[in-house]
C-alpha cells in the first residue's frame, strides 16, 4: 500500500525548524497586539487551538496576541489585505490545500506565507447504533461491531454501507484517502455541518459510519449511543485507549485536523522567524495544550517556514495524484 508523502515532515519535525527561531527576537516585532484571525466559530477546533496559542504567545512577553473569529470570506479578504508587518496572521487548517484541489482555489494558500504548523488532531471513526442500546438479556453480552468485519464486507460488497460525511473539502480528501488506503467504497451521505451529521449518527438508523471528535466518542461510548471502532491517530489515543488506531488495518494511515499559521503575502522572513521563535516557546511551554490534548487528543507538531511550505506542497501533490487514480464523479455532490 502506498504511503503518503506529506507525513514524512511530520516524522521529521524537529530538522523542519528551517528558519533558526533565535536569530530574531519575538520582542523585535512593531506589533503592539498580533490578531489571529480565525475563519470558525468560538468553541470550534481551530478557534480552541488559536486562543491556547495566544494566550501562551501573549505570556512570553512583547505582542499581545488575540483571536478575531471570523467568516471565512472576510478572514480571506483580511489576511489578503492586512499589511505584511506580521501584525495580523490567520490560523487555519490543511483545508486551504483542500480548497485548492477541490475548488481550484490556487491563491488558497500559495498566496499567503506560511509560517508554522502548531498542531494535529485525530478523529475517532463511530459506527451509529440506532440510538440508545437496548438492555441486553440477562448473561448476554452482543459482540462489538469490528472494523476489521466491516471492512471485509465492503470489499465483498461494495457501498454496502453509509459514511455521513459533512459538505467540506478538507473531511471530503480525508474520506477518500481512507478509502482509497483501506480497498473499499462506501455510499456517502452529506450532510450540511458537523452538527447534522452528529445528530444523524446518534439518532439515524443503525450502520451509519462517520468522523466524530475523540471527546464526543469517549462521551457517547459510554452510554453505548455509538460504536466507536477506530482512532485516526498514528497510535491508540489515551482518550480511548481500548480502540484500535486506523493505521493496524493499513499500516502508516494516519488522518488528523493539522492548525497552522499563516501571515499575509510578502511577509519578510525576519517576521516570520520573530513569530517562530515565540511559537516555538510556546509550545515548549508546560500545559499550554493539556486541555486539548485530554478532551481532543491534540499533539504539537511544530514544522516551520520553508518545513511547513514542503508539507503543504507535499500534500497537494499526494492529494492531486489520489484523484488521478480515483473515479469518484458525482459521488461527492449527493445531499442528505
Amino acid at each position: 500500500m502506498r504511503q503518503f508523502r506529506f507525513l514524512l515532515p511530520l516524522i521529521l519535525a524537529a530538522a523542519a525548524l528551517s528558519v533558526r527561531p533565535g536569530v530574531v527576537r519575538a520582542q523585535d516585532l512593531s506589533c503592539i497586539t498580533v490578531s489571529l484571525i480565525v475563519p470558525a466559530a468560538v468553541g470550534s477546533a481551530s478557534d480552541l487551538v488559536a486562543r491556547a496559542v495566544a494566550d501562551a504567545a501573549s505570556a512570553q512577553g512583547g505582542s499581545t496576541y488575540r483571536v478575531r473569529n471570523r467568516p471565512r470570506a472576510i478572514a480571506q479578504d483580511l489576511i489578503e489585505a492586512a499589511a505584511p508587518n506580521g501584525c495580523t496572521l490567520l490560523v487555519d487548517t490543511q483545508i486551504r490545500v483542500a480548497f485548492e484541489i477541490l475548488n481550484g482555489d490556487m491563491r488558497a494558500w500559495r498566496g499567503l506565507t506560511p509560517i508554522a504548523l502548531l498542531t494535529q488532531t485525530p478523529m475517532a471513526l463511530a459506527l451509529s447504533s440506532g440510538g440508545p442500546a437496548t438492555p441486553a438479556p440477562k448473561g448476554e453480552e452482543p459482540e462489538p461491531p469490528r472494523l476489521g468485519k466491516i471492512i471485509s464486507d465492503l470489499r465483498a460488497k461494495p457501498e454496502s454501507m453509509t459514511f455521513a460525511l459533512v459538505d467540506n473539502p478538507l473531511e471530503k480528501l480525508l474520506f477518500l484517502q481512507m478509502e482509497e488506503a483501506l480497498g473499499v467504497r462506501f455510499r456517502i451521505r452529506s450532510f450540511p455541518s458537523g452538527i447534522a451529521r452528529y445528530r444523524e449518527i446518534l439518532n439515524g438508523p443503525p450502520g451509519t459510519l462517520g468522523f466524530v471528535s475523540l471527546k464526543a466518542a469517549r462521551a457517547r461510548m459510554k452510554d453505548k449511543e455509538l460504536h466507536v471502532l477506530a482512532v485516526t491517530g498514528p497510535a491508540p489515543s489515551e482518550l480511548l485507549p481500548d480502540i484500535p488506531a486506523l493505521g493496524t488495518e493499513v499500516r502508516g494511515l494516519t488522518l488528523g485536523v493539522d492548525h497552522g499559521i499563516f501571515g499575509p503575502e510578502a511577509l519578510p522572513a525576519e517576521i516570520a522567524a520573530a513569530h517562530v521563535a515565540t511559537l516555538q516557546k510556546v509550545m515548549e511551554t508546560r500545559g499550554v495544550l493539556a486541555s486539548l490534548h485530554e478532551d481532543y487528543g491534540t499533539e504539537a507538531r511544530l514544522i516551520a517556514a520553508d518545513g511547513f511550505s514542503r508539507y503543504l506542497e507535499n500534500l497537494a501533490a499526494d492529494w492531486k495524484e489520489m484523484l488521478q487514480r480515483q473515479d469518484n464523479r458525482g459521488r461527492l455532490g449527493q445531499k442528505s
